[in-house]
């Protein structure tokens, strides 16, 4: 049975029987030109970090995400939602870390039939200052200011404003999280575990995620 609406496309929230959608997608110039300007920054600081850090051989690290994000609808075979981050960070000190980061999702309905696709890029950069930078365990607390590209799509959803929808968005937001990085014994790589909290939903539909960084640090 196809279903009659998707209830809020923003949000990890799947409810196909409720009313139709609401929004209207606009072009938005001024918003097109502050993300073009972002991007620009975010590239500069990264080559700019990257130049430093080869004439002032400080510490650098790379880092990654990718798991799918486990829920009812993971096990039922529902959706399959592929989550990913990857950032660069650049040691100012031994409390403060700075750097670019891309992160975000895609849900997808696990059926062979279904082209319903949904996903969110975010694209910024973090400020992490540490505590007991020399320990093997060590706490932080974590800023991350980014931009959030959103599109979702679908050709043969049936909504109240008829068959088949797409719809993109773009906001400004981010997150504060403390955490804690494991190091190993020759501190070539690390594992972040951080509890971000958040101004805008995650894929779970709430303010607030649990999530991980693997890093490599050299």
């Amino acid at each position: 049975m196809k279903p009659t609406c998707l209830a809020d496309t923003n949000t990890y929230v799947y409810n196909f029987q409720t009313c139709g959608f609401h929004h209207t997608i606009k072009i938005n110039y001024y918003m097109m030109k502050r993300t073009q300007i972002l991007l620009a920054l975010v590239a500069v600081f990264f080559i700019s970090a990257a130049a430093f850090a080869q004439d002032a051989g400080k510490r650098n690290s790379v880092g990654i995400q990718l798991n799918p994000y486990l829920d009812s609808h993971f096990f039922d075979g529902t959706f399959f939602s592929p989550v990913f981050a990857g950032r660069y960070g650049y040691s100012l000190n031994k409390h403060l870390t700075v750097g670019p980061e891309i992160s975000g999702y895609f849900i997808l309905r696990d059926e062979v039939d279904s082209d319903l696709k949904i996903s969110s890029l975010n694209v910024g950069g973090f400020l992490r200052y540490s505590l007991m930078p020399d320990a093997r365990i060590r706490p932080f607390f974590e800023l991350s200011p980014y931009y959030t590209f959103y599109h979702f799509k679908s050709e043969s959803i049936v909504t109240q404003e008829g068959i088949g929808k797409e719809y993109r968005d773009s906001w400004l937001s981010g997150y504060l999280s403390p955490g804690l990085t494991l190091y190993s014994k020759n501190r070539r790589f690390s594992l972040d575990l951080m509890y971000k909290f958040s101004n805008k939903d995650f894929i779970n539909g709430n303010k607030s995620v649990f999530t991980y960084r693997l890093n490599f640090n050299f």
